[in-house]
């Protein structure tokens, strides 16, 4: 049987996400980074910090929503 090559990868955290774009960062410091690679990891960065800027979009919402609810109830 085949590996199914279009698997989606498990879901990483914040914290995960912004410790690969430092370890990508490290990568393109490097004097002997390799040409190559530096579009790969440029496109990766930029997924990641994409995702991440989502994550926070997001939860910045929830944190208002949940705000909102607390001044709603203290209210009745």
């Amino acid at each position: 049987m085949a590996a199914q090559e279009n698997k989606t990868p498990p879901a990483s955290t914040y914290a995960q996400d912004i410790q690969r774009i430092q370890t990508i960062v490290d990568l393109l410091s490097q004097k002997d980074c390799d040409i190559d690679d530096m579009l790969k990891y440029v496109n990766e960065a930029t997924e990641l910090i994409e995702r991440c800027q989502d994550k926070l979009a997001r939860t910045g919402i929830q944190i208002n929503e949940a705000l909102e609810r607390l001044d709603a109830a203290k209210d009745t």
